[in-house]
């Protein structure tokens, strides 16, 4: 299958019937899945764009501004930051980190542009192997990507929004399973070499919070 393909049947796998997913492990308290899209998380309020039936609220907003000040433990977004400008996603991390309980944490997973380089240097310097990561899908309005990071850059804007200490996770480890979204997805590369797309980072709104986690 062509990378460009490929892209497109990832995202568009659970389109139509999304099908519930139950995670074994998930934070105590009140967790927010913010830009859902297609991934129908159980035991999580699913917020996006996009009215589908398991969305519990739809809202072009990130902001969560129906959600008190203090009042979130968790917060899960997986290929959302790079769909919105650099000063857009500081000022919403900015926001986000107010949403969150003094214990609560969010969980970022956004697509690499270490490993986008890798991809495209395996594949024989071929762009469509990275070109919808890169750019978005592009197939409806919020669709487009807007920004880009790596371990990095990503930690360092974390930290000067006011969360402590970005760590990575996998989904086997922070959900007990495989949720069906991008942070688990990796590239098979015209060499054959499998590539991780994502990068998933963690980070706390308390050092007391990273503790007790």
């Amino acid at each position: 299958m062509r990378s460009a393909l490929r892209w497109q049947s990832v995202a568009l796998a659970n389109i139509d019937k999304p099908v519930p997913i139950y995670p074994p492990k998930a934070p105590p308290g009140l967790k927010v899945h913010l830009g859902a899209g297609e991934i129908n998380l159980q035991g999580w309020i699913n917020v996006d764009a996009r009215s589908f039936d398991h969305i519990h609220e739809s809202t072009d907003s990130l902001q969560l501004n129906s959600f008190s000040e203090g009042a979130i433990s968790a917060i899960y977004m997986c290929h959302v930051l790079e769909h919105t400008s650099f000063e857009v996603s500081r000022n919403l991390l900015v926001a986000l980190h107010r949403k969150l309980s003094t214990e609560g944490c969010i969980i970022i997973s956004v697509p690499d542009f270490d490993s986008l380089g890798s991809i495209y240097t395996a594949s024989g310097n071929d762009l469509e192997s990275v070109t919808y990561a890169l750019m978005g899908g592009q197939g409806y309005e919020h669709n487009f990507h807007r920004s880009v990071y790596n371990r990095s850059s990503l930690s360092k804007l974390l930290v000067e929004c006011g969360y402590v200490d970005p760590t990575a996770w996998e989904p086997e480890s922070e959900f007990g399973c495989d949720v069906g979204d991008w942070s688990s997805v990796s590239v098979k590369t015209s060499g054959k070499q499998l590539v991780p797309l994502s990068l998933n980072l963690k980070a706390w709104k308390t050092a007391n919070g990273h503790r007790a986690g």
